[in-house]
């Protein structure tokens, strides 16, 4: 349901990204909800946008475990006072995001200019070597 392997799941387990909402069997079969699912399913789907570790990954779970606890707390809120101050922190915790997300397009455009002025350096050979054949 994962898309990982059990020993994928056990160190997430481990670095506390996820935790098993019940254990069988001496507590080597683990059970997980579909909350945990989702969770283990969006760590991939960050792995693969963010291109990112499991520290960057773990911090970005973390706001985003936040934000929702925001949202609640937003809701709850009967004074405006207590809405904004809410939604003050919201806004720091999603600053913190985008830098992290900026981090990662200035490392990549960085490396798609060095990948293009390479292609260009090889086009240029590639072009002296078949003109002079």
């Amino acid at each position: 349901m994962t898309g990982v392997t059990t020993r994928t799941l056990r160190y997430y387990e481990e670095i506390g990204l996820i935790s098993p909402c019940s254990r069988l069997g001496g507590g080597q079969e683990r059970r997980y909800t579909e909350v945990t699912v989702a969770r283990v399913r969006r760590i991939r789907e960050l792995q693969e946008v963010l291109g990112s570790g499991l520290s960057e990954i773990r911090e970005a779970l973390l706001a985003e475990d936040r934000m929702e606890a925001l949202r609640q707390a937003y809701r709850r809120s009967t004074s405006r006072a207590g809405q904004a101050k809410v939604l003050r922190e919201a806004v720091d915790v999603a600053e913190r995001q985008l830098a992290q997300i900026q981090r990662r397009q200035d490392q990549l455009g960085t490396l798609r200019q060095e990948l293009e002025e390479r292609r260009t350096r090889h086009l240029q050979r590639l072009s002296e070597l078949e003109g002079g054949a």
